[in-house]
């Protein structure tokens, strides 16, 4: 990703969080699996803001995101929690990726 995309990436994503995004910013797992989640009245940002930081924390590494997992859970709120990868470009696990999508409503 270039750099003026990344620096709209940003913005746009600082923009959103605070119009109510809450997020808790990327955690590591593992020294190359990481989580974060995000949360929102609307299923669209909340999504997209969870997925766009942790796309963005693995381009600042010079890797690409492969993710593994998404916990979706509704209740009052969008809530999105993303276990998610770094790879080197070229990984061979980037070729036909799988991950698990899990639900829960109340």
């Amino acid at each position: 990703m270039n750099k003026p995309i990344t620096t709209v990436l940003v913005l746009t994503l600082t923009a959103l969080t605070a119009c109510g995004v809450k997020t808790s910013g990327v955690r590591s797992l593992s020294p190359d699996t990481y989580t974060i989640s995000a949360d929102d009245l609307d299923e669209t940002v909340a999504k997209g803001t969870a997925l766009g930081l942790a796309e963005n924390h693995c381009n600042e590494q010079g890797r690409e995101m492969l993710v593994t997992r998404i916990f979706k859970q509704h209740r009052v709120r969008y809530s999105y929690d993303v276990t998610f990868q770094c790879l080197e470009a070229g990984d061979p696990r980037l070729d036909n990726p799988e991950y698990e999508t899990l639900y829960r409503s109340e």
